[in-house]
């Protein structure tokens, strides 16, 4: 496996599982309930619903960079979760997020490999650090998920 396949594999098993540290988006979410995940603890501004909408959003603006695009980013920073008004709603954001991160792995998977270590797009850092800096991004949040989940998980009892 040369280093871009081994990027895009972190970065799928950081959202499906079987990454290293045994802790992935889809495990930790699968008995989330959307009223859990709207849930705006005392110790974060941020809802679950809100990090893995804002993880799904940078997926996409870092695939987008490594298609040679310049995005735009929002002044929310993705944290402007959509409504989600439905158990389907929460269903479809997870399934997004999914989707999101098989997004960039085939985006890091047909990268040049030649240009890895260059700038992404003018005046920024190099692929690799865009890459890897995204799959290290998701495990950062994943921590607070984990972490907010855990808080009312706890204070429900």
């Amino acid at each position: 496996m040369n280093i871009k396949q081994h990027i895009a594999h972190h970065l799928v098993e950081v959202h499906r599982g079987g990454n290293w540290t045994d802790v992935s988006i889809t495990d930790t979410l699968k008995d989330v309930s959307r009223q859990q995940a709207l849930t705006i603890t005392p110790f974060s501004p941020n809802s679950i619903a809100m990090l893995l909408h804002h993880i799904t959003y940078w997926n996409r603006i870092v695939a987008l960079r490594g298609q040679n695009i310049e995005p735009e980013i929002n002044e929310q920073n993705g944290m402007n979760v959509p409504a989600l008004n439905s158990d389907e709603d929460w269903d479809n954001l997870k399934h997004d997020n999914i989707l999101s991160a098989e997004e960039l792995a085939t985006i890091i998977e047909g990268y040049d490999i030649g240009s890895l270590y260059n700038p992404i797009l003018p005046g920024h850092s190099s692929a690799y650090k865009n890459f890897q800096g995204q799959v290290e991004h998701v495990h950062y949040h994943l921590g607070q998920i984990v972490m907010i989940k855990k808080y009312i998980q706890n204070t429900a009892s």
